[in-house]
């Protein structure tokens, strides 16, 4: 995933646990190809900073609708 696509709150999967997360913080310096991006895994307090190639976008219909999708948080979940 290209860091200038990473906003805040686009739901994202992570590539390497197959986890989905959400995007909490801009695109930091790492190095000059990829940059490190801060995470919060969905129902979990784990927060990470993921590098930017490792994370893939969900579709459009799983992102909330501030990013133009239809997605709603289940209830119960945090």
């Amino acid at each position: 995933m290209l860091a200038s696509d990473i906003k805040i709150g686009l739901r994202v999967r992570v590539q390497t646990n197959g986890m989905d997360a959400l995007v909490v913080g801009q695109p930091e310096y790492y190095t000059p190809s990829s940059k490190l991006v801060r995470i919060k895994y969905e129902n979990s307090t784990r927060y990470e900073y993921m590098i930017n190639n490792q994370l893939e976008s969900l579709g459009m219909n799983d992102q909330y609708p501030a990013h133009g999708g239809t997605y709603v948080k289940p209830e119960g979940s945090f």
